[in-house]
């Protein structure tokens, strides 16, 4: 009985490679490259050859139900309809005054968070204390210091005038506070400042957006109006006096 073998090595068949004289063609052409390139070519073809055949039977007063959807270009190129909804007027000016009303509501709320956050972080009381007495000898006379029984340092604070028992009895008020305790107060204060100026500048972005906003929904209103350009090159509208009936 034969024995069959299963592990002879077969011969290779591999293609040859451009030759050097023919390197400036470039690679060589191989057979299912020859075969992708002629489909391509007969597919075109015959492409060619059925809108040939439709422009020769094209019957100029046909009609056909995608007429009123579609059309072309100066280019010859169809451009399809998509099927928007075409709004009026009205609409439009309804739904830009959602969209204004929608920014003045985040600007506010906003704004509001920017006066809580300058109350927390400005403590400076506002108003006089005015002291009233009787003769002009005692308005000359007058202490500030002696009145309030505080430094003359402090007089000014209205809103922390401590009194000189306080300071005495205060160790921290007399030694200050540790600069741990100063670097982490100074830290967190700077925090707050920087949260300030980034609201400060989003409520100027939205005040900016606002203000755009009715522009353009005023434009659509009627009524003679006139564009003017002031001398920093800023662009306003004027719209001329009208008498209400």
């Amino acid at each position: 009985m034969a024995k069959l073998v299963h592990n002879v090595q077969k011969k290779q068949h591999r293609e040859r490679s451009q030759t050097s004289e023919r390197a400036k063609y470039g690679l060589l052409e191989k057979k299912k490259d020859y075969k992708l390139r002629a489909a391509d070519y007969h597919k075109k073809q015959a492409a060619i050859k059925a809108l040939k055949q439709k422009t020769a039977t094209y019957n100029p007063d046909e009609y056909y139900h995608a007429m009123t959807s579609r059309k072309t270009d100066d280019r010859g190129v169809l451009v399809a309809d998509r099927g928007n909804e075409t709004l009026s007027v009205q609409q439009v000016k309804l739904m830009k005054t959602q969209d204004v009303n929608y920014v003045r509501t985040m600007r506010l709320n906003e704004k509001a968070k920017i006066d809580k956050q300058k109350q927390e972080l400005n403590f400076n009381s506002q108003g006089k204390h005015t002291v009233f007495v009787d003769t002009h000898e005692e308005q000359q006379a007058f202490r500030p210091e002696e009145f309030f029984q505080t430094d003359k340092s402090l007089l000014r604070r209205r809103e922390n005038r401590l009194k000189v028992a306080q300071l005495e009895t205060n160790s921290k008020v007399i030694q200050g506070q540790t600069e741990e305790e100063q670097d982490f107060k100074n830290m967190k204060k700077l925090k707050q400042y920087k949260l300030l100026k980034r609201r400060l500048d989003r409520e100027k972005q939205l005040k900016e957006v606002e203000s755009r906003m009715e522009n353009t929904r005023e434009l659509m209103k009627k009524g003679n109006k006139k564009k003017v350009a002031d001398a920093s090159g800023k662009v306003s509208f004027k719209w001329k006096n009208q008498r209400k009936k």
